[in-house]
């Protein structure tokens, strides 16, 4: 049996990886990661059809769409259309996880699709538009949604939909070591520089505002490092200053250890975001999926949003995640005074991460989707 994963986006590509992993051991495996390189299927499953690149980076803002359509969308959604299309008979059966581009893609095409793992809405923030539905409707044998508000809104249309847990959860990046003898008695910390080509500048001003807290409170800070980031270059960018590692620890994914003005500790990993969120005060940043995961790990999140932020979007996740997020502009006292809030009161910090343990989900997904798939 051969079957074709569909995603759309680093964090999507991280999940479609992970899933592909499980059904590599029973069948041929194939991806379509349709924006990006899809680094992360690398050494799991050949990837197949063009890759595609947008303007924005897949952020969405206000004028993005327009930004990526003058920038050859258009065009790139035309050559992966062309390829579905070229390629009917190819697989047994096609899976899409993420949002809608997935379905819309298989639909223009001719494909049907067997099963949906929406990892994008939630019940908390959103519903389903009549569009979407009927495009469900006329696509997918199966939909696996976030949470049971929505499968609910699926099955009341008549749609053959479940939750069995969140998929995010399911493949949150771990580290290969316990990271406590770094931390010791501090007060750990998560900074998520990103994986664009902002990811520079956002974490000087991350490293700028726990530079203003490190005299009240005796900090560790962690930081995971995206396949598409530079360590090094990160460190430059922040003014930190480079030194050796704890010798006590020789592990592959410890990519690095910095110091501030005052010594501070600021340790680099490959990836890691579970590890590191559950050792964590708080994570902050801009990075959207391992935001979402660290909530759903029960610690809370800053989420930094640019100036062209869509409002509609930033309103949509501050629904789904109530008080476990706090929004903070781009700007270093505002980020350390969000800071300092979580860092002053640990059990406003727990209370927030409850909220957002129950908002995100717990895993059962991943398992759920492998079983269904081999069963047919």
């Amino acid at each position: 049996m051969r079957v074709l994963i569909i995603t759309n986006g680093m964090g999507e590509d991280a999940m479609g990886a992970a899933l592909a992993k499980q059904l590599a051991l029973h069948c041929e495996i194939e991806a379509l990661p349709t924006v990006g390189e899809g680094v992360a299927y690398k050494g799991i499953c050949p990837l197949m059809g063009p890759r595609g690149h947008l303007a924005s980076e897949g952020h969405r803002k206000q004028g993005s769409l327009i930004k990526d359509f003058k920038n050859g969308l258009a065009v790139t959604a035309y050559k992966h259309v062309r390829y579905m299309r070229q390629q009917k008979e190819r697989w047994d059966k096609i899976i899409v996880l993420g949002d809608m581009v997935g379905l819309a893609l298989c639909k223009t095409a001719g494909h049907k699709v067997d099963l949906y793992l929406d990892c994008y809405k939630s019940g908390y923030a959103s519903t389903y538009s009549a569009v979407e539905k009927h495009l469900i409707k006329s696509t997918v044998a199966k939909t696996l949604c976030r949470d049971d508000i929505l499968a609910g809104q699926l099955r009341a249309f008549g749609l053959d939909a479940g939750f069995v847990g969140n998929i995010m959860m399911d493949t949150v990046p771990e580290l290969s070591f316990d990271i406590s003898p770094l931390i010791g008695d501090k007060i750990a910390v998560t900074l998520l520089p990103g994986s664009r080509n902002a990811a520079k500048g956002l974490f000087d001003l991350e490293i700028s505002a726990v530079g203003r807290l490190t005299g009240k409170y005796d900090l560790a800070v962690l930081i995971p490092v995206a396949p598409t980031a530079d360590t090094e270059q990160l460190i430059r960018a922040a003014h930190l200053r480079q030194v050796e590692k704890h010798t006590d620890i020789d592990a592959p994914d410890y990519l690095a250890k910095a110091e501030m003005y005052d010594q501070t500790p600021v340790h680099f990993f490959d990836k890691g975001i579970g590890t590191l969120a559950r050792k964590s005060r708080f994570v902050a940043g801009q990075a959207g999926t391992a935001g979402f995961q660290s909530a759903g790990l029960g610690v809370p999140v800053i989420a930094l949003v640019p100036p062209d932020a869509r409002p509609s979007r930033v309103a949509r996740n501050e629904r789904l995640m109530g008080d476990s997020r706090i929004t903070c502009e781009l700007s270093t006292s505002d980020l350390a005074q969000a800071m300092e809030l979580l860092l002053k009161d640990e059990e406003d910090a727990k209370r927030r991460g409850r909220i957002g343990k129950e908002r995100i989900g717990p895993s059962g997904a991943l398992d759920y989707a492998v079983r269904l798939i081999l069963s047919h």
